[in-house]
């Protein structure tokens, strides 16, 4: 299962052209050298780990170039996981823009970004968006998402603290909380492209007062089906007259949405 998850993700032209020849090779070299450590672990991280120590920090997606600063985010966050995780996730494996039509991602000028954790996703947007505002409930991040922002020499966003939703892994944080049109109020958003969402399992609740689906193009959002139904999220998406796919963790397109891990939404 590990060599399948590496090779399923790794040994393609999309990671070439993610992380350009040097970085790669170095990848297939930290892969080999680390292969015990990954079979003790039953997982990447240990690459994940050497890759972040190898500072690779510049990327490349659909063409357009940046940066995130995979040794920073590893220097300030000590939770057993590693940022090039992401990386794997986000740019290479393409979970949020996979299913989604190839023409959004090209006319994205308003991207909010919920659930911002590192800030990989909302440097990815530096390259084309002119305008990002990132949300996470978990304060630790906000230092190491201002930094890959920086890195970009970004400086049209808002980063905003707080609570999104209700329940889900993290309903026990003692932070503000914020609904969707709070947010997009706050920062004089009349309308936004694109909605990337993972919120641990507090998404559902968005769904009960969809009001803010108006304002909104296209959403791209990992779900959690041990918080609620996303068969309830998508009867709400076909009201507002959203096109969309769902997928499993594998991001393979089903029928049945009970088992869907992504929705991918656009109109």
């Amino acid at each position: 299962m590990i060599i399948k998850k590496f090779t399923n993700n790794l040994l393609t032209i999309r990671a070439v052209n993610v992380l350009g020849f040097k970085s790669y090779v170095r990848y297939i070299f930290n892969f080999i050298s680390s292969i015990l450590s990954i079979f003790e672990f039953k997982d990447l991280r240990p690459l994940d780990k050497k890759m972040g120590k190898n500072h690779v920090e510049n990327f490349t997606y659909n063409g357009n170039k940046f940066k995130f600063d995979c040794h920073y985010c590893d220097q300030k966050i000590k939770d057993g996981t590693y940022a090039f995780g992401v990386v794997r996730e986000i740019y290479i494996r393409n979970c949020y823009f996979k299913h989604l039509p190839k023409e959004i991602f090209k006319n994205i000028n308003y991207v909010v970004d919920i659930g911002a954790n590192r800030g990989a996703f909302s440097s990815l947007m530096t390259s084309t968006a002119k305008f990002i505002l990132s949300v996470e409930a978990q304060k630790e991040f906000k230092p190491i998402i201002e930094n890959n922002l920086k890195r970009n020499k970004y400086t049209n966003y808002s980063l905003e603290i707080g609570f999104v939703g209700s329940g889900g892994e993290l309903s026990n944080y003692n932070i503000q909380s914020f609904t969707i049109e709070d947010l997009l109020d706050k920062n004089n958003i009349e309308q936004v492209d694109l909605i990337k969402m993972d919120i641990e399992g507090s998404e559902f609740a968005l769904f009960d007062e969809p009001s803010w689906l108006k304002r909104v193009g296209a959403i791209c959002m990992e779900v959690h089906p041990e918080y609620g139904s996303p068969t309830k999220i998508l009867k709400v998406l076909k009201k507002y007259e959203f096109e969309f796919n769902v997928a499993d963790e594998n991001l393979i397109l089903l029928d049945n949405p009970d088992f869907a891990n992504f929705i991918y939404a656009w109109r």
